[in-house]
């Protein structure tokens, strides 16, 4: 007697006739027929491809195979066990026959546990081959396929970026979802306060509000992610950076980030981001480009916290030395028993024999450049032709935001700084 799991599989690419339904019946009724094999279990692999085969039921199949618990294998035929010509081969033609396991495919008419001939092993490999051949057809038609649709601005991902959902009409667009919306403009604006990414994740996860992966659950989306750690996943640093760096927030879509080497291989690869797919305006933005453009200066800084917990330090990340570029270092000193801090140039404290010391007091320099904003702020809100701008756009006065870009400090205590303008 043959103690025998039927394996069932199904991908979604295949059609109705090879539905688990028409294969749970055909095998079922085949090994009660044959009277010297009992039913040990049923494996199903429902919506899973053929091409790898590192499927769970097919796990569990193999484990009890190698227990010593199922010493046959019944199957529709050659391509629900898999459509890899080479890993196929290998189970049916070698791990198989060592384990002295009994393989069917029903409908190929293939039994290992009748004599076989050569034109039987051929007839093995020709099929494998066949069903290969048919997932490398399908794996570029639906490659072609996906491309196509990223040009055109449909979103093709499985699950909406937070912020966003899918049109219920349409799944291939985005829609706001308010609530979560309202969480990353929040995320924004209190990085334009200057607060670290770091430091907007912990008063997320204060506030009470899910992180992304909690959210979509909350939801009754299967999602999951090898991002999470514990029970509960929490909100963390990268996942607030990846929203204040994620170009869908003002409307655009940016696709085909990643891709794999080929059909056979599942891993995951980076693409340089000139090729990405970018389509401008494919949805409603949430954030305004002005306001996304200025947060992404605002990363692009060096920025570092203070130790002990304190505040960025205001002119962090856009000091720097006019006589290397080297960036300035925020120090302090104790002189007639108070304390005050200075900036100096880091290449200089590092290595006394490159450059000078460029070193400025801090309390001054920072009212200078606070003196030079209200100057420029000033200046340019009284300007007609902002003035006529912003009423064009209809946009409140309080839409000018001026920042400082850089800080360049000489040698003889002169400070040079650049201010820029964005509309909010």
């Amino acid at each position: 007697m043959y103690n025998a799991d039927i394996y069932l599989r199904i991908s979604k690419e295949d059609g109705e006739s090879y539905s688990i339904q028409n294969q749970h019946a055909l095998l079922v009724d085949f090994a009660q027929s044959m009277t010297d094999i009992c039913i040990h279990k049923i494996r199903v692999d429902d919506g899973f491809s053929g091409i790898d085969f590192n499927r769970p039921a097919f796990t569990e199949m193999i484990n009890d195979i190698a227990a010593g618990i199922v010493n046959c294998v019944i199957v529709k035929d050659f391509s629900r066990f898999g459509r890899n010509y080479i890993e196929a081969g290998r189970y049916i033609q070698i791990l198989f026959p060592n384990a002295g396991v009994r393989f069917i495919a029903v409908n190929d008419g293939y039994d290992s546990a009748r004599e076989q001939g050569i034109a039987d092993n051929i007839l093995v490999s020709f099929k494998n081959m066949v069903n290969d051949a048919y997932s490398a057809d399908i794996s570029t038609k639906v490659r072609s396929h996906l491309e196509i649709k990223r040009k055109n601005g449909d979103f093709v991902g499985a699950f909406a970026t937070y912020g966003y959902m899918k049109d219920p009409a349409n799944h291939n667009r985005l829609v706001v979802d308010s609530f979560a919306a309202g969480v990353v403009r929040d995320i924004f604006l209190w990085k334009l306060d200057g607060m670290s990414a770091a430091g907007i994740a912990d008063k997320l996860n204060e506030s009470g509000i899910l992180s992304p992966l909690e959210y979509k659950r909350s939801l009754g989306l299967r999602y999951s992610t090898t991002f999470k750690l514990n029970a509960t996943a929490k909100w963390q640093a990268r996942a607030v950076s990846r929203i204040l760096e994620n170009a869908v927030y003002i409307g655009v879509l940016e696709q085909g980030k990643r891709t794999t080497p080929n059909y056979k291989i599942r891993k995951r690869l980076s693409i340089a981001k000139e090729q990405w797919i970018r389509v401008e305006n494919a949805h409603e933005p949430i954030i305004d480009r002005n306001l996304f453009d200025t947060v992404q200066e605002l990363l692009r800084q060096d920025t570092r916290a203070a130790a002990h917990g304190h505040p960025v330090l205001p002119l962090s990340g856009i000091i720097v030395c006019a006589g290397c570029g080297a960036a300035m270092v925020h120090k302090t000193n104790k002189r007639g028993g108070k304390r005050y801090g200075y900036y100096v140039c880091s290449a200089h404290r590092a290595n006394k024999a490159h450059c000078s010391t460029h070193n400025i007091n801090a309390g001054i320099c920072e009212t200078a450049v606070l003196a030079v904003l209200k100057i420029h702020a000033a200046t340019w809100l009284h300007m007609d032709r902002l003035k006529e701008f912003l009423h064009a756009e209809r946009l409140p006065r309080k839409a000018v935001v001026a920042f400082v870009k850089k800080v360049t400090v000489f040698e003889n205590g002169r400070i040079a700084i650049r201010v820029k303008y964005n509309m909010h």
